[in-house]
């Protein structure tokens, strides 16, 4: 029978004595050829026997010839090293001091340090429903497409459309893998015939910037894309007051008719050059400004001391859950398309080729297999995010999403379901801390499902 050195790799005393005649009489080129000692036991177990062959091999002694080296698993990590600081880089906003000195709880978002709340979520919330806020979003990714094909490209890359976007008018988009699988969401403004303004997640600029260089060096299209994350600042100002205070820091005509929903204009805010886009991720009328970096301390206390009151992460979430608008990566997966997560207006299956669009022809073709479906909750129970929802005593599905709503005085949330629950008014039960609570399935908006508010 055969004569195993190493146990874990099935290394043969053949297999090293082979090794060794066709050159390989180092040790350590033995071992990577032949790949004795290199299993799980780095040695423990062949160390010796490998020694062995070796040494009568080359007629030499044993104890000149030595040994491989072990690494980990034999040669363990230490707890202090897992436990200890990761060194990687802390990124902050330019109005991270302007957070910290109004007594917010700093949380974070990626490698970015960003503000949870300023003491009360939901009363923060509530002022965005009533009155004024204004939300520090520099964290999100920001790139130009700037060239002949850049309208081209973005229609390469997004299941929508973008060469046919008007100037000066925003789109939502979703980006797809190959698989068909979402990425990263943002929205794309046209800012000029030749050039496009690309936001991303806060998580995911660096991923896209890279990924659209990527696939510009594969199509070689006459675009460029840049960076500029860290260039810019940017910061939303929403409510039912967001136009009126906007109106007292301008000169620009910031009117409805001027700069409508889902518009985007170049204004002067309190001396400060913005890009302002119209858009509305928290339900309520606002005004997403782009600034530079450097000014935008001086925009913020400019903002502040006309009435926005500052609010933060959680109480945004609050805001966008009561929309059903979706975070990327929390409410889908890495099996979520934009069918299946209710977005299948954006898969444009008509227009020449794109990334991900045979998978998604696949994927229409053989129906959606789960659904994202935002719910309430029938009684005052709250789940947990990840929580199970549960039919006959099998788990058919599972909350992304779930928060108390202060306007609507209810729990809500979002879950994927089979497509047989995906109807409005479908009962569920949903498992929060060890019992079955009843929910009901939502697919318009919670809040203001007309749009009205936003589109003011």
């Amino acid at each position: 029978g055969k004569c195993f050195v190493c146990v874990c790799e099935d290394v043969t005393d053949k297999d090293m004595k082979r090794a060794l005649a066709e050159g390989f009489d180092s040790l350590e080129l033995c071992k990577r050829y032949t790949t004795v000692t290199m299993g799980p036991c780095q040695g423990r177990l062949c160390q010796l026997a490998s020694v062995r062959v070796y040494a009568h091999e080359q007629q030499a002694g044993e104890a000149a010839i030595g040994t491989t080296t072990a690494r980990p698993p034999w040669a363990p990590v230490t707890l202090g090293l897992l436990a200890g600081r990761h060194h990687e880089p802390t990124r902050r906003t330019a109005l991270h001091h302007r957070h910290e000195e109004a007594g917010a709880t700093m949380m974070w978002t990626g490698e970015w340090r960003r503000a949870h709340s300023y003491g009360d979520p939901e009363a923060e919330a509530r002022e965005v429903h009533e009155g004024l806020g204004v939300i520090d979003v520099s964290t999100l990714g920001k790139l130009l497409v700037e060239g002949p094909d850049a309208g081209v490209f973005l229609d390469r890359l997004y299941p929508n459309r973008f060469s046919d976007l008007k100037r000066g008018r925003i789109r939502y988009g979703v980006l797809s893998g190959d698989g068909g699988r979402i990425m990263d969401d943002g929205t794309i403004a046209r800012l000029g015939d030749e050039l496009y303004y690309v936001t991303t997640t806060s998580t995911g600029a660096e991923g896209i910037f890279a990924w659209f260089q990527w696939w510009n060096a594969v199509w070689g299209y006459d675009v460029e894309i840049v960076n500029v994350t860290g260039t810019l600042a940017a910061v939303n100002l929403a409510g039912p007051r967001a136009r009126e205070a906007l109106a007292t820091l301008t000169d620009a005509n910031v009117s409805g008719e001027e700069i409508g929903y889902l518009d985007c204009r170049e204004v002067v805010v309190a001396g400060v050059p913005c890009l302002a886009l119209r858009i509305g991720f928290v339900g309520e009328l606002g005004y997403e400004l782009h600034c530079s970096s450097q000014a935008a301390e001086h925009l913020w206390d400019r903002l502040v001391s006309g009435g926005a009151r500052p609010f933060g992460l959680e109480p945004q979430r609050i805001l966008r859950l009561e929309k059903q608008h979706v975070i990327i990566g929390q409410d889908t997966d890495s099996e979520s398309n934009v069918l299946s997560a209710g977005m299948d207006w954006i898969a444009k299956l008509d227009k020449d080729d794109f990334v991900g669009k045979w998978a998604l022809e696949h994927a229409a073709e053989r129906g959606i297999r789960e659904r994202l479906v935002g719910f309430e909750m029938s009684n005052g129970a709250l789940p947990a995010e990840g929580g199970q929802v549960v039919a006959r005593g099998r788990s058919i599905g599972r909350v992304t999403s779930s928060r108390r709503s202060p306007v609507l005085g209810k729990n809500i949330g979002l879950a994927w379901v089979p497509p047989e629950l995906a109807e409005d008014g479908a009962e569920l039960e949903i498992l929060v801390d060890g019992a079955l609570e009843p929910a009901v399935v939502r697919l318009e908006p919670f809040f203001d499902p007309k749009g009205a508010r936003l589109r003011a």
